[in-house]
């Protein structure tokens, strides 16, 4: 693995996984290579392939604060979907399509994404689950074990919070995130074992690559990492937000969180025993029910709504958000657990379209690119 790179600010930035349809019947089309070839230089930068062809990813700069994030991630959505809608395609971000057949999406044709396909199968053919990735900078290797562990408590009230993807294949799944189902389906995609030091992960790494299980440290593909080369630890756990103003809340309370945890390091407390069994059922809450659910404090045992779980952190972080000038993220984080996720807003959405997928997708394509 490369050396840890040192940030001494806990920095921002997000990776956008969009998926591409065409504008009149609503459905997936495989036309990323067609919009790569038409963005401009700087656009080329930031933009790059994901697993199909009907995916985009768009990548944002490092930022200090979650108001600059939200800027940039606002202008680069506005550029994309300009770039699209020139070349007649629509740019949509959810966590899932309603109705693709996954059968018919074909794969980018590199030789990773390919060794992706051709060990996973099945699993990886129907993979219409688009995230949202989120960076926080870290000061070094150890203090990113220190938070990627901590940071467990919170992961699946987080997921609940982003659950964005309530269709897929045509049905109302019964599932908030759908995404998170079927991303979760791959192997390495909850949480990472829980290591003591970054040479302990650096060995595991050695261990699968030796056993050909992976190729590359991105095969690691845990919801909480420490990405060495960007000194960041990243968040994978998102469903990608139709609003933006949720990614800059989203993004303001990891940071605020980071940095807490952080502090924590540094001050030598000692790592919180969490239980893995209440993690995991917390997981299925999470998946299932959104923020209707119930979660079980994985270091008390006690047992709470999600909702009440996300109020606790949002109250934790609150202090170091202040010195981090997030604190109107904050107020809308509260907004938005009185409004639902966006899995309750699709639902509504959907209803109102008359329970037509295709209308309920062409909603969200204006819904992506509102300020």
């Amino acid at each position: 693995m490369e050396p840890f790179k040192q940030n001494s600010f806990p920095t921002l930035g997000v990776e956008e996984e969009f998926h591409l349809i065409d504008p009149e019947t609503a459905d997936l089309t495989p036309s990323v290579n067609e919009i790569m070839v038409h963005l401009d230089a700087d656009m080329q930068q930031r933009v790059c392939y994901e697993l199909l062809q009907c995916v985009i990813e768009n990548r944002t700069g490092v930022y200090r604060t979650a108001d600059e994030l939200v800027k940039n991630v606002s202008q680069g959505r506005a550029l994309l979907a300009e770039c699209c809608n020139a070349h007649n395609i629509n740019l949509v971000a959810s966590g899932s399509h309603p109705f693709g057949d996954w059968k018919r999406q074909p794969f980018i044709d590199t030789e990773h994404y390919q060794w992706v396909r051709s060990n996973h199968g099945y699993i990886a053919n129907r993979m219409f689950a688009f995230g949202l990735h989120i960076h926080v900078g870290v000061q070094n290797a150890e203090s990113a074990i220190y938070v990627m562990n901590e940071m467990r408590r919170w992961t699946y009230p987080l997921l609940a919070f982003s659950a964005n993807s309530p269709y897929y294949d045509g049905v109302e799944t019964g599932l908030d995130s759908t995404r998170a189902h079927l991303f979760h389906s791959m192997p390495r995609t909850k949480f990472a074992p829980h290591f003591k030091s970054f040479s302990e992960l650096a060995d595991y790494y050695e261990k699968l690559l030796a056993a050909g299980d992976i190729t590359q440290p991105g095969d690691l593909w845990w919801i909480i990492r420490p990405q060495p080369p960007l000194g960041t630890v990243e968040f994978r756990i998102f469903d990608l937000p139709t609003s933006v103003h949720r990614i800059g809340t989203f993004a303001a309370i990891l940071q605020a969180a980071v940095a807490t945890y952080q502090d924590f390091f540094f001050a030598g407390k000692p790592p919180t025993p969490l239980h893995s069994g209440y993690l995991e059922q917390n997981w299925w809450s999470a998946v299932s029910k959104g923020l209707k659910g119930k979660m079980i404090e994985p270091e008390t045992g006690e047992v709470l709504s999600t909702r009440c779980q996300l109020e606790r952190l949002v109250k934790f972080v609150t202090p170091k958000g202040k010195e981090l000038n997030s604190r109107q993220h904050f107020d809308f984080a509260k907004t938005m657990l009185e409004q639902g996720n966006e899995a309750d807003q699709q639902r509504v959405i959907y209803r109102e379209c008359k329970r037509d997928f295709r209308a309920l997708e062409k909603e969200l394509v204006m819904k992506t690119v509102q300020p």
